[in-house]
């Protein structure tokens, strides 16, 4: 009996180590309201902002929404609206504003990975938190060479060069004030648009290349 007691406990404490390894929380959750393509609250009052993905802004400073926008709340409202989901963290497990950062699941639906996979987000990689930068990039490859969802949207280079930062994983015109503080050691010249956002790289939100 005894002996019986030691490997339970040996058993719940290697559940309980994988779970913290992981970063997931344990215990289900809600989603009360689907704020966009990749913002949702839950039954506690919490706000997630999906890790790893961008989707196109539904209210923008300038008025409106971005391409695709609507689309792709309303995608991921099917995915997750009423519906238990669970929640797998990184390095960081909130940003500034309070809200957690995660990866979110659905039985076993990554949803993350599946509105990248569908054009309803892009890839938004910024470092530390990639632990699924190679899954998504490899999603956002397949959408972007079926010109599905957001990639649907043409959208011209409108300078000769844009410059990378290899830390954040951002890009910007060269006038962009950001752009000249980033250190040689970061720096990466990009001929298009499309080479940077194909390796995960986020367009600046000042300069908006």
């Amino acid at each position: 009996m005894r002996k019986l007691a030691t490997v339970v406990i040996l058993l719940i404490v290697s559940l309980t180590l994988f779970i913290l390894s992981h970063n997931v929380y344990a215990k289900d959750y809600v989603v009360k309201k689907v704020i966009d393509g990749d913002t949702v609250q839950l039954d506690t009052g919490e706000t997630v902002r999906y890790l790893g993905i961008d989707a196109p802004e539904v209210f923008t400073k300038e008025g409106g929404a971005e391409f695709y926008a609507r689309e792709a709340t309303r995608y991921n409202k099917k995915l997750v609206f009423m519906k238990k989901i669970k929640l797998e963290f990184d390095v960081e497990k909130k940003d500034q504003y309070g809200r957690l950062l995660a990866y979110v699941f659905v039985k076993d639906v990554f949803v993350n990975a599946e509105l990248v996979r569908h054009g309803y987000a892009k890839a938004y990689i910024k470092p530390p938190n990639v632990k699924y930068k190679d899954l998504l990039l490899t999603n956002q490859k397949k959408a972007m060479d079926e010109e599905k969802g957001l990639w649907q949207e043409k959208k011209r280079d409108t300078e000769t060069s844009y410059i990378g930062n290899k830390r954040t994983y951002t890009l910007h015109r060269p006038s962009c004030p950001s752009a000249k503080k980033v250190s040689d050691k970061n720096k990466i010249i990009f001929r298009n648009r499309m080479d940077a956002i194909k390796i995960g790289y986020t367009l600046c939100k000042q300069c908006k290349p």
